[in-house]
Formats: structure tokens, sequence, C-alpha cells
């Protein structure tokens, strides 16, 4: 484990820069470029901000627009889902650099987590920019949205390396995937409030790594309440990280070896 990751410390200006590459390519075909990344997550606010504040005339939370209580769990979510998925894929989009006997495998699925944080970061200014269209000003809360983005990133890369490594020889995982994930995105409280739910359903839904980060999100910019606030989550969520991070590094440790022959 420390050879892993003293590895990936000792490559980090190279996966710096195949991050950004890799963020600049996946649109490079089309004219837009890399605005279709923020295209899609605005439709979704935009749409969801029409029916719930302007048809339902819907306050979540009492005297806060709907599409301020919104963006910061969605927006949050929208990099998890995009960094796993991608991730998912990632030893098959880069399957010529699999098969190069010199090259430090393990970076691949950290490059797509790396290039969907990128995308993010200028999401995390967008939250700001809203809430300043609204008249919130930022307050020193705002700063935790690092926090837990510092926790989806880590999840993120945990699960990247080891669905990326199961995705190599058992293809219908970027399904299942796909299929979790959009599950996970009705099953995260992100246009919908969980205070109203019984207290059974709401230890169930906590049980979601996400749970945490979204509510964290919004709870950064709404309510201004610290992360210390919920030890108990918060000391659940690093620990659920921490097994994903483990047994994800020594799955693909120890499929490393078999990649180039099964792509």
């Amino acid at each position: 484990m420390k050879i892993f990751i003293s590895e990936l410390w000792r490559d980090r200006s190279i996966i710096w820069q195949l991050a950004k590459n890799d963020c600049k390519a996946r649109f490079a075909a089309s004219a837009l470029g890399v605005v279709w990344s923020f295209l899609q997550p605005l439709l979704n606010v935009l749409v969801l901000w029409f029916v719930f504040q302007v048809g339902f005339k819907s306050t979540p939370v009492e005297n806060i627009p709907f599409i301020v209580w919104y963006i910061p769990a969605f927006l949050s979510w929208n990099f998890f889902q995009e960094a796993v998925s991608q991730a998912t894929n990632s030893l098959l989009d880069y399957n010529y650099l699999v098969k190069k006997v010199n090259f430090n495998v393990p970076m691949i699925p950290l490059i797509k987590v790396i290039s969907a944080a990128i995308i993010h970061m200028a999401f995390i200014i967008f939250i700001v920019v809203i809430n300043l269209i609204y008249g919130r000003k930022p307050t020193v809360y705002f700063l935790q949205m690092f926090y837990y983005f510092l926790c989806a990133f880590c999840l993120s890369a945990s699960l990247g390396w080891l669905l990326s490594a199961l995705n190599v020889f058992l293809r219908d995982v970027a399904n299942l995937v796909a299929l979790f994930l959009q599950i996970g995105f009705w099953m995260t409280p992100l246009f919908w409030d969980p205070a109203g739910l019984t207290p059974i359903v709401q230890r169930l839904l906590k049980l979601n790594p996400m749970y945490y980060v979204c509510m964290g999100y919004r709870e950064s910019v709404i309510a201004a309440i610290p992360f210390w606030d919920h030890p108990k989550l918060t000391v659940y969520f690093w620990c659920l990280v921490i097994v994903f991070f483990l047994s994800g590094t020594a799955i693909f440790r120890r499929l490393r070896p078999y990649f180039a022959d099964a792509l």
C-alpha cells in the first residue's frame, strides 16, 4: 500500500498533465468543446428550477429560493456521478497505456477523477455566484464545500480503482454502475427535504455515503452548520472510504498483471 501511494505521488505532475489533457480531449471533436460539460447539469438545474419554483412555487426551506437550496447538493452529486462513471471505464479508454510495460497504470482512474474535479471547481464558483445574485453573501462556512469536495474526491477515487479493475474482466460492471447511479440520484436528497421523513427512513438514507456529501454542501451554503456537528456521520463516512480504498487498491494490484491480456 505504501508503494502504491508513493508511486502516485512520484508521478503527480504526469497525472495532473494527463488530467488536463483528458478534460480538453473529451469534447475536442465538438464545436462547443468543454462547454458541453456544463450544459447538461445547468439544463437540469434550470428545468427543476422552473418546475418547482415557477410552477409549484415550492420553497423547501423557509425564505430560501429553490435554486439556491438545490444546486449545492445536485452539483456535488453531479461531480461524484461523472467521476465514478468515467473512472469505471478509464482502463478501457486508455487501454493503449495499460499495455505499456513501464506505465504506472493505477494513475489512470485517478486521471478521470481529477478531470471531473477540474470542471467541478467551476461549479463551486457558480454556487457562490447564484447566492450573490439572490443577495446572499458568502460566509466562512462556504469554505466547507472544499472539505466535502475532498470527501467526494476520495470516495470517487477509491471506487474508481475497484470498479475499473473489475470492469476490465466483467464489462457489465459499467452498466451496473450506471444503474446504481441512477437509483442513487433519486435516493439522495437532492431536490427533496429528508426532514419530513420518519427517523427510521432518515437513518437508512444516511447509509448512502453521498448523503453526507450532498447534505454537507447544502448545510455549508444554506444553514452554516459546521461538519463537526455530525461526528457519527463523519466517522461512518471516512471508515467507508477507507474500506473502499483498501479493497479497491488491493483488487486493482491483484488484477493488474492480467489487464493487458484482457484488453
